[in-house]
């Protein structure tokens, strides 16, 4: 079996969502619906921390001609997007989703306290090789080091199936806080954060998930 297939799924929370990003029961209905399918490994949900109101699902998949199976079944599809009403408000602005083939296992990464979630989007005219190899670089940096160290805990990523020319990064981190002191001491990542962001535009956000 290769490394899994991460789908994320991220939008305007619903009240009852902002309230308790963790409430099992708000989630219950669209979640059963996604246990009962074969190839689903894990299910994670959360809130995003900077803005307290985008609700997140981390869905892992042996595969993404797994989940293609699901959302080509005109019977139970609609019933598990019907059902995620309770978690997305999508009144208030779309719902986004996002496949990422994992290069390795990303699960120490969704079960640290907090789950940075970084997307690298290439700039036009630049190397999408030379970003490819940032971003790695950046992963191994993490994982070449015991788990806790400064606070890293793991790091995964992978190629966005649904952006050409865009990676996104994983790392589990003890808070927050550890994120912004390493990459404001440490010189090895600030020149390389450095030289992605020369290449590319970097969005970061901070998610702290529950495993369903």
């Amino acid at each position: 079996m290769g490394n899994p297939t991460v789908e994320l799924v991220y939008g305007p929370a619903t009240e009852l969502v902002r309230q308790d990003p963790h409430n099992k029961d708000v989630v219950a209905t669209p979640f059963s619906v996604l246990k009962a399918q074969e190839g689903l490994i894990k299910i994670y949900y959360g809130v995003q921390h900077e803005d307290k109101v985008t609700a997140y699902h981390v869905i892992v998949w042996e595969s993404y001609e797994h989940h293609k199976k699901l959302m080509d079944d005109t019977t139970t599809y609609p019933k598990l997007t019907g059902s995620v009403e309770s978690v997305f408000d999508k009144s208030k602005g779309p719902v986004t989703m996002l496949h990422v083939d994992t290069t390795n296992e990303p699960y120490k990464a969704f079960e640290a306290p907090v789950v940075e979630i970084a997307t690298f989007t290439l700039r036009e005219g630049q190397s999408k090789s030379e970003l490819e190899g940032l971003v790695k670089t950046l992963a191994d940096a993490i994982n070449a080091n015991e788990p806790g160290t400064n606070g890293a805990f793991h790091a995964s990523w992978g190629p966005a199936r649904e952006k050409d020319n865009a990676f996104v990064l994983f790392i589990g981190w003890s808070s927050v806080d550890a994120h912004w002191n390493l990459v404001k001491s440490d010189p090895g990542a600030i020149a390389l954060i450095g030289r992605c962001r020369a290449i590319s535009d970097v969005e970061v956000v901070h998610v702290p998930l529950a495993l369903y």
